[in-house]
């Protein structure tokens, strides 16, 4: 094998192929090659019979499917400099595993009501008089179907991406969990106004009704938004999902592609997973140090959004960084479940006397804080990704447990979100900004996860 050898790393085995601690399976395996160039890749792959799936200019790589024997000779392609393979390379929006805590929470939260007028009032809709407008965001999700307008004719969804078809135009939603944070964000019916009402709403699909995606797709959602970004004025990409935080998160494929949209200019807004309550247990790409991660905030009655909900993703991450960033609202939401969408068996659908979908989750969360974003950006359009989150890491507020100790950074990042105070604040300098640093560097915290 030639000194200038790929690299191949397994998801589930983080190894080297040249280390022979590899066994290559003889079933063909998903996977992303980088190079020089996507071109370079693409020839790469080409050239040992394979055949590209997805291009990735972003990240100066294709999707592709391989046999063993094609994974081995791109291995000892000199103009191949890594191959990340999977036998499932995938994500999801949900999690099947949860603890028992999270569990007796779930049981618990049935009988609780929606809190979407307590959200209004958190965010001070009579205060600003902001909607978002002028601003896009894009949802990488499950789709979106059309959500009833009010009588002032929002909300302001345009047609979108899906990127399981590779087709651009309406994005039909058979899950619902797309629909169900876009109507968070624009509102739907007379019974809530929506966070951002008048932003545009540009749909991405990449998951399916199992609300599951190969991350080929999720990537190539990505690019899309890149690339229609001044078309749809995109400033917030928001993804709500989850994904093996296995690889480091310079390396896997999902969070470059994230980095460069990032470094392309977009506030990206994920989640921090909910497979919580234990430490190291944040998805990636909420592990990725350069993006805004969202943990859950619950609502009590008598303290508000004071408490971290049990199943909000904790850090820290294998790198060692302090996630989430931030808290949101992501507990008790109402929002539309298209009629003719259905829900994974494995979950149980909380539906209200108004006919709506009271769920919880960082997805939740991670949509209220895009929206939130959305209208800091219409107030204050000159501010940068790197400004935002320098804006809102240095306004969030703190929670502390009831003896008064104030909750783990690991648990909280920085704290509640607090829109008033980033919109009134010029301290756009904080540790989490990043500005002027490769993104290829690999960035080490101070704290190693598991």
């Amino acid at each position: 094998m030639s000194p200038g050898a790929a690299r191949v790393l397994a998801v589930s085995l983080v190894c080297l192929l040249l280390t022979g601690c590899l066994a290559l399976p003889t079933h063909s395996l998903t996977a992303v090659v980088f190079s020089g160039t996507a071109l370079n890749a693409a020839l790469a792959v080409e050239n040992v019979g394979g055949v590209v799936s997805h291009k990735f200019p972003l990240i100066n790589a294709v999707g592709t499917v391989l046999s063993s024997r094609q994974l081995e000779q791109l291995a000892t392609d000199e103009h191949v400099e890594r191959v990340v393979v999977s036998e499932n390379l995938d994500a999801t929006l949900v999690s099947n595993e949860r603890s028992s805590e999270v569990g007796s929470w779930l049981d618990a939260s049935k009988s609780r009501r929606s809190v979407n007028p307590q959200l209004m009032r958190y965010i001070g809709v009579d205060k600003h008089g902001l909607t978002g407008k002028g601003v896009g965001i894009a949802l990488i999700d499950t789709g979106l179907e059309p959500i009833s307008q009010r009588d002032d004719g929002s909300p302001s969804i345009v047609e979108g991406y899906n990127a399981i078809m590779k087709t651009e135009g309406s994005v039909p939603d058979h899950s619902g969990h797309g629909t169900h944070l876009a109507s968070l964000l624009t509102g739907f019916g007379d019974s809530f106004k929506g966070i951002a009402p008048n932003a545009s709403v540009i749909p991405i699909k990449a998951f399916n009704t199992e609300d599951e995606a190969n991350v080929l797709d999720v990537i190539d959602g990505i690019q899309w938004a890149v690339d229609h970004r001044k078309r749809y004025n995109l400033k917030v990409l928001n993804l709500s999902m989850s994904a093996s935080a296995q690889l480091p998160y310079t390396i896997d494929p999902l969070n470059r592609a994230l980095t460069a949209a990032w470094n392309a200019g977009l506030v990206v807004v994920v989640s921090a997973g909910n497979d919580g309550p234990a430490a190291g247990s944040v998805t990636a790409p909420g592990n990725n140090p350069w993006l805004i991660s969202v943990g859950a905030a619950d609502f009590q009655d008598k303290k508000g959004w004071r408490d971290v909900a049990p199943f909000s993703g904790r850090g820290p991450t294998r790198s060692g960084h302090i996630k989430p960033d931030i808290l949101a609202p992501g507990t008790l939401l109402a929002g539309v479940l298209p009629v003719n969408a259905k829900r994974p068996a494995t979950e149980a659908v909380n539906m209200d006397l108004e006919g709506y979908w009271v769920a919880s989750g960082a997805s939740q969360a991670t949509a209220v804080a895009s929206g939130i974003i959305a209208l800091l950006l219409e107030s204050r359009p000159e501010l940068s990704n790197h400004d935002v989150k320098c804006l809102l890491a240095n306004t969030a507020g703190p929670l502390s447990t009831n003896e008064g100790e104030i909750v783990s950074l690991f648990t909280q990042g920085r704290g509640l979100m607090n829109l008033q105070g980033a919109l009134a604040s010029a301290q756009t300098l904080c540790e989490e900004r990043l500005e002027g640093i490769d993104p290829d560097t690999a960035l080490e915290g101070a704290f190693k996860g598991r």
